[in-house]
C-alpha cells in the first residue's frame, strides 16, 4: 500500500455516502445501528428466530452444483447454530466477473466476517448474494478492458429474451463467441487464469458466475446464493409484501420526505418502488399493479415472484442471520429509505458497512508518476492532464528556444505585410494564414521535441495517456469500468489475496495498491 484516497474524490457530489463514513449523525440517524454496534446488532439479530434448518438444506444443494470447497461446505452446516451470524453482500452477474467492483466486495465480506467473528467469539459465515432475478440485461451483457494504445474495449453479447430475469439465461452462441473474444487477452502462460473464467457443461449463464466466485474464493469458505436457490422459503415474506402494499408506500413517502427534509437526494421513486416483481407467463419480469390480485397466489406459488432492490435486503434479512451487509454508495442510500420498513416487518435492520475500494497501479505506473512528481490523487481528481504534464517537465531552455524562435519567424514575417498590402489588398490575409500554418508547424515540432528530450529521461507521453486510462477510464473509477479479466490477464490472480485488510469493516477506506510481475 502507498496511499489512502480520501473519499470525496472517489464519490464527488455523493454528500449522503459521504456523511455516512465520516460518521455524521446527519446520515447515521436513518439507520437502526451505527456501523460500530457491533454487540447491539447482535443482540437484536440473535433474537428473532430464523428457517435455518431449510436455509441449510437449500444452500447445501445451490452450492454442491458448483463443486464447493470443504470450508464453504462446514460454513453452510454450521448455520445450523443458532449463535451463527452472516455478513452478506450481493452484486449482480457481470460478465466474467464484471468490474473490480465485486472483487473487492466480496473481499470485504470475508474480512467482515472473520472480523466480526473474533470480535463476538462466535462464528459469522461469509454469504455473496449473486443477484440473478434481475432482468436489467445492460448491467451484465458486457466487459470491458484496456487495449495496448490505452483505448476502452468493450465486449459485449446480446439476448432475445431482454427482459426476463438473468437467471433464465443460458450460455448462448452468441455468450460463447464473446467469452472466447474475451478470453483470448489471457496470455497462453496464464492457463489457470483462463481455467478460472470457463464454465462447466451443466452451467447456465448464472451458475457460471456463482463458479468463478466459487473457485476464487472457495477456500476462504464463501457461501454462494441465488434467488432462486431459496425462492421457495419466500412465500410469508412475499405474501405480507402484498398484504402491506399500502403501509410501506406510505412508509416510504415519510422516508422521502425525511431525506429531502435533510438536503439529502432520494434515491428511488416511492410510488413505484417497494414492490414485488412478478414474472409473467412469457418469463418477464414486471411489477405487480394490483396487489390484491396476487395475495392468495404468492404464498403457493413464490417462484412466481421475486421483490425489488428495496423489498429484497428485507427478505435475505428476514431468512438469514445478517449481522452486517456490505453495500455499494447506492446500496446504503436504499437502504436509508426502509429502516421503518424493517420495523413494519419486525426484522431488525443489520449493520451496513461500506464496500472497500482500491485502485491498482504497477510498479512502473507508480515510477513514472514520481518522476513527473504527480500524486495519484491528482490523476483521480481528474487534474491530470498529459499533454500538460508533459510540457511541465520539459526542459526550460528548449521551450525557450522554440518561444524565441517562434517570435523571431513572425517578427520576420510581419515585415512582409506592407510590401504585400501594396501589391494586392488580398494578399496580407493569405499572409496571416501562412504565419498560421508556420506557428502550428513550430507547435508540432516543438512537441515532437518535447517527446524525445522526455524519452530519453524515462518518460513517455504515451504511457502518461495510458496511465490516465488505466487509473480513471473514461473520468471514472477505475473498479467500476475496469474488468476483473483484464487485470488477471496482465497480472495473473495472487494480487488479489495481497490486497491486505485496509481498514476496520465500518471504516471505509480506498487505498492504492501496486500489482506486478511479483504478484504473477
Amino acid at each position: 500500500m502507498i496511499e489512502r484516497v480520501p473519499p470525496r474524490l472517489l464519490h464527488p457530489g455523493n454528500d449522503f455516502f459521504l456523511d455516512y463514513v465520516a460518521a455524521n449523525p446527519a446520515a447515521l440517524r436513518f439507520f437502526e445501528h451505527v456501523p460500530s454496534a457491533i454487540e447491539a446488532a447482535r443482540d437484536a439479530r440473535l433474537s428473532s428466530d430464523y428457517p435455518r434448518a431449510d436455509l441449510v438444506s437449500h444452500l447445501r444443494q445451490y452450492n454442491t452444483r458448483l463443486h464447493p470447497s470443504e470450508a464453504t461446505l462446514m460454513n453452510i452446516d454450521r448455520m445450523l447454530d443458532p449463535s451463527t451470524l452472516c455478513v452478506i453482500g450481493g452484486q449482480q452477474a457481470g460478465f466474467l466477473g464484471g468490474p473490480l467492483l465485486t472483487v473487492y466486495k466480496i473481499l470485504s465480506v470475508l474480512r467482515a466476517a472473520s472480523s466480526l467473528s473474533d470480535r463476538l467469539q462466535t462464528s459469522v459465515i461469509p454469504i455473496f448474494w449473486l443477484a440473478s432475478e434481475d432482468h436489467d440485461f445492460t448491467e451484465i451483457n458486457r466487459v470491458r478492458i484496456l487495449d495496448e494504445s490505452g483505448d476502452l474495449r468493450t465486449i459485449s453479447f446480446d439476448w432475445d429474451d431482454r427482459g426476463c430475469p438473468i437467471e433464465d439465461l443460458p450460455i448462448t452462441s452468441d455468450i460463447r463467441r464473446a467469452m472466447d473474444e474475451a478470453l483470448a487477452i489471457i496470455p497462453e502462460t496464464q492457463a489457470m487464469v483462463r481455467k478460472l473464467f470457463l464454465p462447466d457443461p451443466s452451467d447456465d449463464y448464472a451458475s457460471w458466475h456463482a463458479r468463478i466466485w466459487s473457485r476464487l474464493f472457495g477456500e476462504q469458505g464463501l457461501v454462494l446464493v441465488e434467488p432462486r436457490a431459496i425462492r421457495q422459503m419466500a412465500g410469508p415474506f412475499f405474501t405480507r409484501a402484498l398484504a402491506e402494499a399500502e403501509q410501506i408506500a406510505a412508509l416510504l413517502a415519510q422516508s422521502t420526505r425525511d431525506l429531502e427534509a435533510a438536503r439529502y437526494p432520494v434515491p428511488l421513486g416511492p410510488t413505484v418502488a417497494g414492490r414485488l416483481f412478478v414474472f409473467s407467463e412469457n418469463g418477464r419480469r414486471t411489477r405487480v399493479v394490483d396487489p390484491s390480485d396476487h395475495i392468495g397466489r404468492a404464498g403457493a406459488q413464490p417462484h412466481s415472484y421475486s421483490p425489488d432492490a428495496l423489498l429484497r435486503p428485507l427478505l435475505a434479512d428476514s431468512l438469514f442471520p445478517t449481522i452486517a451487509s456490505i453495500l455499494g454508495p447506492s446500496e446504503i442510500a436504499y437502504h436509508a429509505m426502509i429502516r421503518p420498513l424493517y420495523r413494519l416487518f419486525g426484522v431488525s435492520q443489520p449493520l451496513l458497512y461500506p464496500r472497500h475500494g482500491y485502485t491498482l497501479i504497477t510498479a512502473r505506473q507508480g515510477a513514472l508518476l514520481e518522476r513527473c512528481n504527480v500524486g495519484i490523487s491528482d490523476v483521480l481528481s481528474d487534474r491530470f492532464d498529459p499533454a500538460a504534464v508533459a510540457e511541465a517537465l520539459a526542459s526550460p531552455a528548449l521551450l525557450e528556444l522554440f518561444a524565441e524562435r517562434r517570435t523571431a519567424v513572425e517578427s520576420e514575417l510581419a515585415l512582409l505585410a506592407e510590401p504585400l498590402s501594396e501589391l494586392d489588398p488580398g494578399l496580407p490575409t493569405r499572409l496571416r494564414q501562412t504565419t498560421d500554418r508556420v506557428d502550428q508547424q513550430l507547435a508540432q515540432l516543438q512537441q515532437r521535441a518535447m517527446r524525445t528530450e522526455l524519452a530519453r529521461r524515462g518518460i513517455s507521453v504515451r504511457e502518461l495517456r495510458r496511465l490516465a486510462a488505466e487509473i480513471l477510464p473514461t473520468g471514472k473509477p477505475q473498479e467500476r469500468v475496469l474488468s476483473l479479466l483484464h487485470i488477471a490477464a496482465q497480472h495473473g490472480l495472487s494480487w488479489i489475496s495481497a490486497l491486505d485488510p485496509i481498514s476496520p469493516p465500518g471504516d471505509y477506506a480506498h487505498n492504492i495498491a501496486k500489482v506486478g510481475e511479483s504478484n504473477v
